[in-house]
């Protein structure tokens, strides 16, 4: 959800630079909040169209359109965030430091030049226009010199910045291995990270969604035990918990002479019944001798909780 939100939030043009000295208008922030807004409500929107997945195809489309999104979102904000590094790091170089300067110098000597030629200009003597027109021709130089400066930072401290940036050096020596671009290696690191991001959030969500409708129905198959007689004690209500929590476990065999040998202190007809409730809601499945073992969708899922 936060890559979705933050690159929204880079399309409004925040930067964390601008935020940090504290140079941001209240435009500027608001636009901030709006993207950052935006973002939640995609991300919140594909989650909740895949809570109800099942009830309709239109909602599972809508949550993979939006999730394609996202995916997308994600590889452009790592990429972003990875080009903004390396641009600081390029910033902080010594190479690009001097190029800078010496930007700073040509400006004000242009800036002097200019003021110098427009009082020759302005002068009523011959020799000063004469001068001015070999002032101009070198006015004329340093603005070139100066064009041809500022082109040329581009690349200044440009390979200091890439032995800098750990990502970046990872992509470029992954990208010698493969005899691959380190672009395109780049696009596809990011993609799988992003594209795994999506998959867990999603698979995390539909576990718990599982999980509650587990829940529910061991709730709903002890309580159809306890509803078959009214002698059962507060005592024997927690033996039934306990029994359901082992048997989910692992800690014993849903078979009927094992539970009894065990000694639960529950009578064998409530045993039976919670046995075939269970084997009802799914948990339990049909085994040899006409007796029970734990579903396969349930097996590996341990401890989970019985009230």
């Amino acid at each position: 959800m936060s890559l979705t939100s933050l690159f929204a939030l880079e399309l409004s043009g925040f930067s964390i630079k601008e935020f940090e000295d504290q140079i941001l208008n209240g435009e500027m922030l608001w636009l901030a909040c709006i993207f950052i807004l935006i973002g939640c409500c995609i991300d919140i929107g594909k989650y909740i169209f895949w809570l109800f997945r099942y009830q309709s195809l239109y909602y599972i489309t809508l949550s993979m359109a939006l999730m394609a999104f996202s995916w997308v979102a994600s590889i452009a904000f790592l990429m972003s965030s990875e080009s903004n590094l390396l641009e600081n790091a390029q910033a902080q170089s010594v190479e690009y430091a001097a190029l800078e300067q010496r930007i700073i110098n040509i400006t004000k000597e242009i800036e002097f030049q200019e003021k110098l030629l427009s009082n020759q200009l302005a002068s009523s003597y011959h020799t000063q226009w004469e001068a001015g027109q070999e002032n101009a021709i070198h006015l004329s130089e340093l603005r070139e010199s100066l064009a041809s400066v500022i082109e040329s930072s581009s690349s200044a401290g440009e390979e200091v910045a890439l032995d800098q940036v750990a990502t970046t050096q990872f992509f470029i020596r992954l990208g010698e291995v493969l005899s691959v671009e380190t672009n395109k290696v780049r696009f596809v690191g990011y993609g799988i990270l992003s594209f795994l991001l999506e998959v867990a959030t999603l698979g995390l969500i539909s576990l718990t969604q599982s999980l509650r409708i587990i829940e529910g129905n061991i709730m709903g198959a002890v309580s159809d035990t306890e509803s078959t007689s009214l002698s059962l004690n507060s005592e024997t209500h927690q033996s039934v918990g306990r029994l359901v929590s082992d048997i989910l476990s692992g800690k014993i065999q849903p078979v009927l002479r094992k539970i009894q040998s065990a000694k639960y202190g529950i009578e064998i007809n409530h045993t039976r019944k919670l046995l075939k409730n269970l084997y009802e809601a799914g948990i339990l499945e049909k085994d040899k001798r006409n007796s029970f073992k734990l579903a396969s969708k349930i097996s590996g899922m341990h401890n989970i909780p019985v009230k």
